[in-house]
């Protein structure tokens, strides 16, 4: 199995904060893996180095076989890299098939952002008009992906949470990645909806063929699809293993449980 995403002695310092420290790990091509550690271990900032939101003090991303480090968001997602986001970021004023739109269009020349807000004027060109009726038809496909084609006319903001989650990933999805970041997928929900979003990202992983890397707090999640965990812990490597290996290591339970930190 190739490698998809190589870091190589990764770090971030903000002033005198180190927030992530000398990390080193692989992700293979097609597996789902999953970074965890307690509240402020330094897990979004990892994404956020990844995908160009933070520029690293020092060290290599290397994706596919390419150095990236340094690159800028809208670059990190030309080569193939999507994300969510911790906080749910949508166009909230927004259909939900127009916030997928708006991912489409960076993948479409012949279609701009403005357009989304004029796709009833009697003015548009043809060749246009067909163009935004590809798009949404591409747009209602990831939507009912995601399990979500029924709301695809519902204004963004309107949406229970659990699904603007789920639209947050049609719209990662519709910008058709290779590797796909989510950043605590299940943040809010409770149990039951969140072992039904584990089945449904491993649903979209084998189907789309992706790789899939993830934050998440819902540890029977984690266990459920991760084939494999890393964990971090004041923005160093605590241990790394598949699931059963990690849930035996008596560091990560220390960490979860509190034990030895100091001020805490």
């Amino acid at each position: 199995m190739s490698i998809s995403l190589e870091i190589k002695n990764l770090s971030k310092s903000f002033g005198g904060i180190v927030a992530v420290e000398d990390l080193t790990f692989n992700i293979k091509s097609g597996e789902v893996m999953g970074i965890i550690g307690p509240n402020g271990a330094g897990k979004t900032t990892v994404f956020n180095l990844i995908t160009g939101v933070y520029q690293p003090t020092k060290g290599q991303i290397i994706y596919k076989g390419k150095d990236i480090t340094g690159h800028q968001p809208d670059e990190i997602v030309k080569l193939g890299i999507a994300r969510t986001f911790q906080n749910v970021r949508l166009f909230k004023n927004l259909s939900a098939m127009e916030n997928v739109v708006t991912a489409l269009d960076l993948k479409n020349p012949m279609y701009n952002l403005a357009s989304t807000f004029f796709l009833n004027w009697p003015f548009i060109p043809g060749k246009v008009k067909r163009c935004e009726k590809e798009l949404r038809e591409k747009a209602l496909h990831f939507l009912d992906l995601v399990g979500i084609a029924d709301h695809a006319q519902k204004q963004a903001n309107a949406l229970p949470y659990g699904l603007q989650r789920k639209l947050e990933i049609a719209r990662a999805l519709a910008l058709e990645p290779e590797l796909l970041l989510l950043d605590e997928p299940a943040a809010g929900m409770n149990p039951e909806e969140s072992m039904e979003l584990s089945r449904l990202i491993k649903e979209i992983q084998q189907k789309l063929n992706l790789t899939v890397f993830l934050i998440e707090h819902h540890m029977d999640l984690v266990m459920e699809i991760c084939d494999h965990l890393y964990v971090i812990n004041f923005g160093r490597e605590l241990a790394e293993g598949n699931p059963e290996e990690i849930q035996a290591n008596p560091a990560v339970l220390k960490a979860y449980l509190g034990e030895g930190r100091k001020g805490a």
